[in-house]
C-alpha cells in the first residue's frame, strides 16, 4: 500500500443510473484511508458528489437502496411540455425530505457542480448557493427534464459541455486526482458484436434461401410427375412442409444479438452517453487524472436500472478497488 496516503480530489462524471457506482467507490476510498478533500461532479455526479460533500451520503444511500420500480415511477412528475416530459420537481422534493437544503459554501468539503447554458453553450459552475439548485440544473437532461431558470440563464445538463469536470478541481503536489467516468465505450467489443450479429443474420438468410429453393424443386417434381399417386404427393409435400417448419423454429432462437434500444429513453440515453464519452476523452487528455476508473455506458443504461442502486454501487466499489490496487502497486 502507498506509504503516504494522499488527499483526493474526486471527479464524478454524468451517466444516469450508472452514477450510483460512485456510492461504492467513495466507500472504498474511505475504507482504505483516503481523504476526499474536493469534489466536482456533473449530472448524477453532482447529485452523489454533492450529497457526499454535505456529509449525508449514508442517508441518501439508504433511500436509494429502498427504491423499487414503482417508487422510481412515482418520482417521475410527467408533464409533457414544449421542451420536456418531466418537471424534475418530485425528485428534488423527495431528496430534500431525506437531506435538508444546504448552501454549498457551508458544506464540509469544497464542491462544484457543472451545468450548461442552453443558449450560449457556456459552462456554468456552481460553487456557492443552494445545493439543490445546483443539482437540479446539472441533471437537466435535454428534452427529458424541464430546463432550469437561473438568474438570466436557462440551464440544462452539464454533460453537454463538461461530462467529466477534471478542470474544476485543484491538482496539488500533496493530493491525487481520482476520476470516475461511467461513459466508457468498448469500441472493439461493439464492432465484434455487430460483426457476429451480421454474420449470424447472413447465415440465416442463406439457409432460408436454400430451403425456399429446395421446396420449389420438391413442389415442381410433385406437380410434373404424373406417375406419383395423390397420396404420395400429399405425403411428400407434408414432409417438406414439416422440414420448413422445423428450420424456421430452429432459426428463431433466443440468442441475443447486438440490439440498439428502440424506445425513447434508451435512444436518448445512448445518444447522450456517446456524446458524454467523447467529452470525457477530451477532458482526460487535457487534465490526466492520477487514477481513472471507468464503467462502460452499456452496463446500466435502462430506466429500470434506477431501482438497482445497491447492485450498481457494489459494481462501483469493485471497480474502484481494482483501480486503487493498481495505483498502490505502482506507487
Amino acid at each position: 500500500m502507498t506509504k503516504n496516503i494522499k488527499d483526493v480530489a474526486l471527479v464524478l462524471s454524468s451517466g444516469g443510473p450508472r452514477g450510483f457506482a460512485y456510492i461504492g467507490a467513495i466507500e472504498e476510498l474511505e475504507r482504505r484511508g483516503y481523504r476526499i478533500t474536493q469534489v466536482a461532479g456533473t449530472s448524477i455526479g453532482s447529485l452523489i458528489g454533492g450529497i457526499y460533500a454535505a456529509g449525508k451520503l449514508d442517508d441518501l444511500k439508504k433511500w436509494l437502496y429502498e427504491l423499487d420500480a414503482w417508487k422510481v415511477f412515482t418520482l417521475m412528475d410527467l408533464s409533457i411540455g414544449k421542451n420536456h416530459i418531466m418537471k424534475g420537481d418530485k425528485l428534488i422534493q423527495a431528496m430534500k425530505e431525506i437531506v435538508p437544503e444546504v448552501n454549498i459554501e457551508e458544506m464540509r468539503i469544497p464542491f462544484k457542480a457543472v451545468a450548461t447554458d442552453l443558449y450560449t453553450g457556456e459552462e456554468v459552475v456552481f460553487d456557492k448557493g443552494s445545493l439543490y439548485e445546483a443539482i437540479r440544473a446539472s441533471i437537466s437532461i435535454p428534452s427529458l427534464f424541464r430546463p432550469v431558470k437561473y438568474c438570466s440563464r436557462t440551464l440544462i445538463d452539464g454533460g453537454v459541455v463538461n461530462t467529466l469536470p477534471l478542470g474544476r478541481v485543484v491538482k496539488r503536489h500533496d493530493n491525487i486526482v481520482v476520476a470516475f467516468d461511467v461513459n466508457d465505450v468498448d469500441v472493439d467489443g461493439i464492432r465484434q458484436a455487430i460483426a457476429e450479429e451480421n454474420a449470424h443474420e447472413e447465415a440465416k438468410a442463406r439457409k432460408k434461401s436454400e430451403m425456399e429453393m429446395e421446396t420449389k424443386a420438391v413442389l415442381d417434381s410433385i406437380r410434373h410427375n404424373p406417375a406419383m399417386s395423390f397420396m404420395d404427393k400429399m405425403k411428400l409435400a407434408g414432409q417438406q412442409g414439416r422440414k420448413m417448419f422445423e428450420q424456421a423454429i430452429s432459426s428463431d432462437d433466443d440468442t441475443e444479438g447486438f440490439e440498439l434500444g428502440e424506445n425513447y429513453y434508451e435512444l436518448l440515453s445512448r445518444t447522450f452517453s456517446l456524446m458524454n464519452h467523447i467529452n470525457s476523452k477530451q477532458s482526460i487528455e487535457m487534465f490526466p487524472p492520477d487514477i481513472l476508473v471507468s464503467m462502460p455506458f452499456d452496463a446500466y443504461g435502462n430506466i429500470s436500472d434506477y431501482a438497482k442502486a445497491d447492485e450498481i454501487a457494489e459494481a462501483g466499489r469493485i471497480l474502484m478497488k481494482s483501480a486503487l490496487d493498481r495505483y498502490e502497486d505502482e506507487h
